[in-house]
């Protein structure tokens, strides 16, 4: 005996909730306000319908149909009377409450189909799910099954506006089923396709009633209205039963309170249409990088100046030097060692030395390295060293390195001394062993030198070589270090009788930039010259001041801009997407969560724009420093960030530009938020 067949398995039977009953008692809706128009649009609607009817609301155009189908959806309150939907009363229900009975407990078909032309038929189907808070993977899941059940399956990722209008009529079918509702509303869902397509729509609510969903319908179409087993129509705002419904439930089994649109979600969709408008997201993007921008190489030019004054090295530099001269027409130009002594005393100097020079003969101690000519004993001059300790003022090295002590016999030879003395490549003279032997004892222009009779001799080793320029009036010799030319100096001055006048000039240290200035008042009122070599660096200082405080101005004036931009932009945005403002609640979507997408829109903006000022800051503080050491290299050898730029500072001034485009987005995000649906959904 055969098997009976088992009965096929209904892959679509997790489709509804549970069946929701209706009933209008005296309901009447009036429009118009002090200055408008006066419309009554409904009159004293008594009217039930049971749970799992399949009514049709039929009637001309402007006779209430849509009126009371917002009624019943929640998307309208009534102005008397009152309307209940799952046992609960809609017209007293707050907001919060009125949300989740169309999240969860209704779905509306809009003849317009109302859907996001910009998102896929996916996302569109998903979309309830979304606001419900439900996890990626199970809504992409239902979405999937939904639109196998309307034969779109192969249409997931095509956008929304690609589709004809069956197509998109059957989308938002599928959409309307995605949180299981009890009760379908549709209004006019033939309205806009042809014959078959319309047909199609009809047998998917006719199997929907059969599976145990409340279906109301509304259209003026007498053959649509067929496919109801009762049917209301509609004159002048009154409801005239053709046929007596059955009594309504008032209580429903309650649902637990849906977990409501994730954060992720929030930001993805608040992205999403932020994108769909690129030329404008782009401008006011860049408003907000520019401010941005602007704000954070300003903190990073102050933290890098600040810095820069208080590096070791710059302490150390010309910039806090004063260079003391002799007057023109002194007596003696030049200052022995009593002067120094003087100088030394003198407030906020830090050290003092003065300059040493000599003339004379260079020979060279061994015979050059191989290649190299024999030469005649060359004429140079040695110049001494600032003390190793108390300047970072040091020539920039050919080759070689700095003498290792200011006692040390070790000398920098010059390049033209070293090929005088026979070496084609001066590098080559690093490691030998020079001697000098001097025939004058000082260098300044005008003065008796102080004559050699009793020569001495002098050997050092070669161990750096340095370019002529950073010689006196660029005379070939060596520098030498301070205290080995004193030793010299002194070695000479007793046997050939010298009485002073070593030192052509004197440099003080001071202890501190801001002392610079006085200190040099002060040796000017001593009767001495002086030049300090901070000057330009001080110049191109109050240069960068003067930038700063023009930054601050260009940076406070793109962030007005660029708030008012958004501003603008967001309140644009709640005017183009007033009819999406109406789907969303129509949904299920609460006034916070529409705030909170528009909210997410703007701080999209404003992060964007964040990173892209964050980067341009970066590169300009790149540009930047390299362009200042090359200004600086005179003043100091040492190199440092004038702007300094940190990873701390660029994210605050991501965060800021986020929260300042929040701020600026919040009025029109309140304005969408306090958007009532059924006017938006008819808003055009």
């Amino acid at each position: 005996m055969a098997l009976p067949e088992a009965p096929p398995v209904d892959e679509f039977r997790d489709l509804l909730g549970q069946a929701v009953g209706l009933r209008l008692d005296a309901v009447s809706r009036e429009f118009g306000g002090r200055h408008e128009m006066h419309v009554a649009a409904l009159r004293n609607v008594t009217l039930d319908i049971g749970p799992a009817e399949f009514v049709a609301i039929v009637g001309p155009s402007g006779c209430g149909k849509s009126t009371l189908l917002s009624l019943m959806g929640g998307l309208d309150r009534p102005t008397s009377g009152h309307v209940y939907g799952a046992g609960l009363p809609l017209g007293e229900l707050p907001d919060r409450d009125l949300s989740d009975y169309r999240l969860q407990r209704v779905s509306t078909i809009f003849q317009t189909f109302n859907l996001i032309p910009s998102m896929t038929v996916e996302d569109n189907v998903a979309l309830p799910l979304t606001l419900a808070g439900v996890e990626l993977e199970e809504r992409r899941r239902r979405a999937r099954h939904l639109l196998e059940l309307v034969g779109l399956e192969k249409r997931g990722r095509t956008r929304a506006g690609r589709l004809s209008g069956g197509e998109q009529q059957k989308v938002a079918v599928a959409r309307a089923l995605a949180n299981r509702p009890g009760l379908i509303l549709a209004d006019e869902p033939t309205g806009s396709l042809d014959s078959t397509a319309g047909e199609g729509v009809l047998a998917l609510l006719e199997d929907l009633n059969a599976r145990g969903a409340t279906v109301v319908l509304v259209t003026h179409d007498p053959e649509v209205a067929r496919h109801a087993r009762r049917v209301v129509r509609m004159i002048d705002g009154s409801a005239i039963e053709l046929e007596a419904g059955k009594p309504t439930v008032r209580s429903q089994e309650p649902l637990d309170p849906a977990p409501r649109l994730h954060w992720r979600d929030t930001m993805k969709v608040g992205l999403g249409s932020a994108g769909r408008r690129p030329l404008r997201t782009t401008l006011t993007t860049t408003g907000v990088a520019i401010g941005i921008a602007a704000l954070s190489l300003i903190v990073a030019l102050a933290g890098g100046l600040q810095q820069a004054l208080d590096a070791p090295a710059l302490a150390t530099s010309q910039v806090h030097q004063v260079a003391v001269y002799p007057v023109a027409g002194a007596r003696t130009p030049a200052f022995d060692a009593a002067t120094l002594a003087t100088l030394s005393q003198l407030p906020h100097v830090r050290a003092a030395w003065g300059e040493i020079g000599m003339t004379g003969t260079f020979s060279v101690v061994a015979a050059p390295a191989a290649g190299a000519a024999p030469a005649a004993a060359p004429a140079g001059a040695v110049v001494s060293l600032p003390p190793l300790g108390s300047s970072s003022t040091v020539p920039t090295l050919t080759a070689g390195r700095m003498p290792s002590s200011d006692i040390a016999t070790e000398i920098l030879l010059t390049d033209s001394e070293a090929v005088a003395l026979g070496y084609k490549s001066p590098p080559g003279a690093v490691g030998t062993r020079v001697k000098f032997t001097a025939t004058s004892g000082a260098m300044v222009p005008g003065l008796t030198p102080n004559q050699v009779t009793q020569p001495v001799s002098m050997t050092f080793l070669v161990v750096g070589i340095i370019s002529t320029d950073f010689m006196p009036a660029g005379t070939p010799g060596a520098l030498v270090p301070n205290q080995t030319m004193r030793v010299y100096w002194t070695t000479l001055s007793g046997p050939n009788g010298w009485k002073g006048s070593e030192y052509y000039s004197v440099t003080l240290l001071a202890d501190s930039g801001l002392s610079v200035e006085s200190l040099r008042r002060r040796v000017d009122a001593l009767g001495f010259q002086t030049q300090t070599f901070g000057d330009q660096f001080r110049n191109f200082e109050d240069l960068l001041g003067k930038i700063k405080v023009a930054l601050l101005g260009v940076a406070i004036v793109a962030l007005l801009l660029a708030c008012l931009g958004i501003a603008n932009t967001m309140y644009t945005a709640v005017l183009e997407r007033t009819k999406e403002i109406g789907l969303l609640k129509a949904l299920g979507a609460r006034s916070r969560d529409v705030l909170l997408l528009f909210l997410a829109e703007a701080a999209g903006i404003g992060l964007a724009g964040g990173v892209v000022g964050a980067l341009v800051a970066v590169g300009l503080g790149r540009l930047g420093n390299a362009a200042v050491d090359r200004l600086t290299q005179s003043v100091t050898n040492s190199s440092f960030d004038v702007f300094q730029i940190n990873v701390p500072v660029l994210l605050v001034a991501v965060m800021l530009a986020a929260l300042l485009s929040m701020v600026s987005g919040l009025l029109p995000a309140l304005r969408a938020a306090r958007q009532d649906p059924s006017r938006a959904l008819r808003y055009e």
